[in-house]
């Protein structure tokens, strides 16, 4: 199983958009993606700009066929990235990135 935590600033003047954008992630990679143990966003309480998609996968391919959807829905990652081809800038939609002025992406493994 894959465990990320993904930490999101909101770039101001573009809440009411990624709040959109949040919830139809949520619902479309719920009912769509197969292998999608836990998806969900959190906002911060007292910094609601911040926000955490807390998300669990059955397994990397599970992980890569939701990204490969998102990829084919909301549009292409941006190539220009100066990051290397598994960094989740480099992966994930240019157009939903672009709702955030900064984004952190950490993987977890259980402890046995």
């Amino acid at each position: 199983m894959l465990t990320i935590f993904f930490h999101l600033w909101v770039r101001p003047g573009h809440e009411t958009e990624c709040a959109k954008a949040v919830a139809e992630a949520m619902a479309s990679t719920r009912a769509e993606d197969d292998g999608c143990i836990n998806y969900a966003f959190y906002r911060e309480n007292d910094e609601p700009r911040h926000l955490v998609l807390f998300e669990q996968w059955r397994d990397a391919e599970a992980l890569n066929a939701h990204i490969d959807r998102l990829q084919r829905v909301y549009g292409p990652p941006n190539e220009r990235e100066p990051y290397p081809s598994t960094h989740h800038r480099r992966r994930l939609p240019k157009r939903f990135l672009a709702l955030f002025e900064k984004t952190e992406a950490a993987r977890y493994e259980p402890m046995s």
